[in-house]
């Protein structure tokens, strides 16, 4: 998975995506292309072979529609993007050693239940203290400290 943040003034912008399907669909074309020749040759020697161009035509007419269509290409590629505004956010959390930030925020749920964890800020080495020092800026009366969070797919929490 491929994660980008954005971080303004006002909020973290961030969106991922699995680039996977970007390598499927010339495989596709070209194995249409291919077996399509293939077929139109032995279609010039034998025309009953005409019927195995079904084939090349299903496998070109389904790398056109994933090529073309945004809805299939966001579902294959699991594209999520969401917004973490800095007004809502509680306390910071910094695990060095993996170069994760967490951001604490609180969700209430309708059935007036709540709960807390820890959104995911993921940094590189060359500018992890520069990315910390801009978060601290943006929320300087929360509270900061550094603990190991267990990650988890959309969130963390405090180990």
């Amino acid at each position: 998975t491929l994660i980008v943040y954005r971080l303004t003034d006002k909020r973290i912008e961030v969106f991922s995506w699995k680039p996977q399907i970007d390598s499927v669909k010339p495989v596709m074309k070209w194995t249409a292309i291919v077996s399509g020749i293939a077929v139109i040759i032995a279609s010039i020697i034998n025309p009953s072979f005409i019927i195995a161009g079904i084939g090349p035509i299903g496998i070109g007419v389904m790398a056109a529609l994933m090529g073309t269509s945004k809805n299939y290409q966001s579902l294959v590629r699991d594209d999520q993007y969401h917004e973490i505004d800095w007004l809502h956010a509680e306390d910071i959390v910094v695990w060095r050693r993996r170069r994760l930030i967490g951001l604490r925020f609180t969700w209430h749920n309708e059935d007036g239940t709540h709960y807390s964890v820890y959104s995911k800020v993921y940094c590189r080495d060359y500018n992890f203290d520069e990315v910390l020092d801009f978060i601290r800026q943006q929320l300087p009366d929360a509270p900061y400290r550094e603990a190991k969070l267990r990650v988890h797919s959309h969130f963390a929490t405090l180990s």
